[in-house]
């Protein structure tokens, strides 16, 4: 069970680090194409107006993607609550520096079910 739990764990882990970086790059991209669109109309000596509306896009795109990014960050803290749930609060998955640490209650939980044992 402990096996099938793990590479469970393992396959979830291998979409889900990946996706975080890619919305990392993403809204890294965004800023680019924000720094483009204005050096852009600067360097062409255009209006203020001139792309505006494509400004307010990719800006409301950014915030889009910032929100995602938040929701995959709950969605990952969650993750690491039931990896603690069933078991494998112990294991790491090479998210270093991302995996958000377990709350009180969750290392509460682990530690009875470890005495328990």
């Amino acid at each position: 069970m402990r096996k099938e739990r793990l590479a469970v764990a393992h396959s979830i882990a291998n979409e889900l680090i990946p996706y975080e970086q890619e919305l990392d790059a993403a809204i890294i991209r965004n800023a680019k194409l924000t720094m483009a669109i204005i050096d852009g109309r600067r360097r062409a000596r255009a209006p203020l107006t001139i792309a505006q509306r494509s400004l307010e896009n990719v800006a409301l795109a950014n915030v889009r993607l910032i929100e995602a990014r938040n929701l995959i960050h709950e969605a990952h803290y969650d993750l690491r609550e039931a990896q603690y749930e069933i078991g494998l609060g112990a294991v790491s998955y090479g998210d270093y520096g991302d995996t958000p640490p377990p709350p009180p209650a969750v290392m509460r939980h682990e530690t009875r079910h470890a005495v328990d044992a």
